[in-house]
């Protein structure tokens, strides 16, 4: 083979090189991009928003649900940083979790509020750093679930759970919630708690001469008109049926558990209106007083019931403030009772 011949080859030889070459790194090009359109579309399918932050807190990247939140394209989030997007005082809390991390190198999670397109949402978020081994860079990978519907549903529970249906009034968990409460806390020991226990005289005739939904109708009035003069502070509750509790967490005195039993005795003298009929309807109430007359819950409440009653043998619409007698009284009653059984 002659030397023309021979460069003629090699050159041929190389041109094929070349082109494999050529072809081989497009194949991997295409891979490449087939493999980062995958993690974008991978990030981009995730219900929660992804984001990626220099330490300057710039963003550099942001998924698809991160975007639609902040209702601003990828391009307009690049080199942003949470001031541009948040108001102030979310943005400064969401910065400070970011020094957080950075300080601690350490994933951090936690529930924020944000604000998205002027609305507040509650979101459950977590940040991490990450470190690239090729150049030695690091960034901030964060992650954001909106939990706002999570967060009203567990209200709604909540207080339907401690509310009454009918009167929309805190309920008896709630009441005994409260007082548990009030026992657990280190207080000054000359501090008064004023527990009035109210139940409507001959509610039963009214609810079974005229049926359920015009005694509904009248517990929803009652509650309504007792609303206005429970006074501020105070806890107004319906206890279950036609009883009702005014808690009185701030007493000076028991003078004015007294004062607040004779304001609900005057309220209730106007009659109410049900179906286009007046009914007068008057409260037997009792009033008990922690410590003094109980410092546990169930004492409290029953002690108070033990004063009602007494309230209804005295003649009804008036209130009865408890003593030690009383409880003797009762006691002996029952006793009475048992004894003819």
């Amino acid at each position: 083979m002659n030397r023309q011949s021979l460069e003629h080859e090699n050159i041929e030889s190389l041109k094929k090189k070349i082109t494999d070459l050529e072809k081989r790194e497009k194949e991997l090009l295409k891979k490449l991009d087939y493999h980062t359109s995958l993690r974008a579309m991978v990030l981009d399918a995730l219900p929660i928003n992804v984001f990626l932050e220099e330490p300057d807190g710039k963003t550099i990247f942001a998924n698809k649900q991160a975007c639609q939140m902040n209702g601003m394209k990828l391009e307009d989030l690049i080199g942003k940083t949470v001031f541009d997007f948040f108001p102030k005082h979310i943005a400064e809390m969401n910065r400070k979790m970011d020094l957080e991390v950075w300080q601690k190198r350490d994933l951090i999670t936690c529930e924020l509020k944000a604000g998205f397109k002027g609305k507040e949402h509650h979101m459950f978020t977590g940040r991490t750093i990450i470190h690239v081994p090729e150049s030695g860079e690091e960034y901030l990978l964060g992650f954001g679930l909106d939990i706002t519907e999570l967060k009203l549903a567990q209200k709604q529970i909540s207080h339907m759970a401690y509310h009454d249906a009918l009167t929309g009034l805190p309920n008896r968990w709630f009441i005994k919630s409260y007082l548990e409460q009030y026992q657990a806390e280190q207080r000054n020991p000359n501090e008064m708690l004023g527990l009035i226990l109210l139940d409507l005289d001959h509610f039963k005739i009214i609810n079974d001469s005229l049926g359920h939904q015009a005694g509904d109708v009248l517990l929803q009035s009652v509650a309504d008109r007792l609303k206005t003069e429970t006074g501020t502070g105070n806890i107004l509750a319906r206890f279950g049926g036609d009883e009702f509790i005014i808690l009185l967490p701030h007493l000076n005195g028991v003078e004015d558990a007294v004062e607040i039993s004779q304001l609900v005795l005057n309220l209730m003298e106007e009659p109410f209106c049900v179906h286009s009929q007046n009914f007068k309807i008057t409260p037997s109430i009792g009033i008990s007083i922690h410590p003094f007359h109980g410092e546990d819950i169930n004492t409290l409440i029953k002690n108070a019931d033990i004063a009602m009653y007494h309230s209804k043998e005295k003649g009804r619409n008036r209130y009865s403030l408890f003593t030690p007698n009383m409880k003797k009284q009762a006691l002996t009653e029952m006793e009475k009772i048992t004894a003819a059984i």
